[in-house]
């Protein structure tokens, strides 16, 4: 986004004008970033507020009159409690999320070895054996970050790409670190659907996703997170089908040969 302003040179300076262009792109982001952090902090808060009534009465109602009513009533009952509460778990975990966002801590700082985070976050994915290839470069440089942040960052990351690969065939994801020149680069690549075209803009903005039960806060954190360490997150697609995300950190330049391990069960 292009801010263009244009002025006449002064009459005793001969003729002509003065025209000036400024990228203003990060300026609106920043402004949209602080909007929307404003909207999901009241939104939080709003609903937040009648979700534990609403259950309480659900469940009261379900205790109150199961005993009192026989076949397709007492059926009905309990199948209309039940999703009363299941529908109020799934907007606490959204509120959690408006939460999370909104009022993401200041990231604490201290040396990071970065692949044995990698470890540590895919040892919870243990169960998806044969579905993920890893390829750590040996003596990474070490980062200067919030180690807990930063484990969320991966863990949204692999979410999305299983999430991703719900009806896939042949389903694969692989993760690899590597040295850069100032950084460390990660990216982690699924053979699933890909990135929507019509959503490649837009998809670090919050509530935008394509799961039916998304909140659309995932890519938006893990951008936050990235931002305040001082790198930089990219997506795309790949060919034939399949989507890639890849965030940068900075760190001392090292120099590094890749090696290739598997994640077993």
């Amino acid at each position: 986004m292009l801010l263009l302003r244009g002025t006449r040179l002064p009459a005793g300076s001969g003729t002509g004008y003065v025209v000036v262009f400024d990228d203003i792109t990060h300026v609106l982001q920043a402004q949209r970033d602080a909007a929307w952090t404003e909207v999901a902090r009241r939104l939080a808060h709003e609903i937040k507020n009648p979700l534990t009534p609403i259950q309480l009465s659900a469940e009261r109602l379900q205790h109150k009159l199961a005993d009192k009513l026989g076949g397709p009533e007492a059926e009905m009952l309990m199948r209309s409690t039940q999703t009363i509460v299941n529908q109020v778990g799934a907007l606490k975990n959204m509120v959690d999320a408006f939460r999370q966002y909104a009022r993401m801590p200041e990231p604490t700082r201290e040396q990071i070895d970065l692949n044995a985070l990698l470890r540590e976050v895919l040892t919870l994915y243990e169960s998806l054996a044969g579905w993920i290839r890893v390829e750590l470069a040996p003596d990474l440089p070490r980062l200067v970050g919030d180690p807990a942040q930063l484990q969320q960052v991966i863990h949204n990351l692999l979410q999305n790409a299983q999430d991703a690969l719900v009806d896939s065939n042949n389903p694969s994801i692989v993760v690899r670190s590597e040295p850069v020149a100032g950084g460390i680069r990660v990216t982690i690549t699924d053979n699933g659907s890909g990135f929507p075209e019509q959503l490649m803009q837009r998809a670090f903005e919050p509530y935008v996703t394509t799961k039916p039960k998304g909140t659309g806060l995932g890519l938006v954190i893990v951008k936050k997170i990235i931002d305040e360490h001082g790198g930089t997150v990219e997506i795309q697609n790949v060919a034939p089908h399949g989507a890639r995300v890849t965030f940068t950190l900075p760190a001392q330049v090292a120099h590094a040969a890749v090696t290739r391990t598997a994640v077993r069960a």
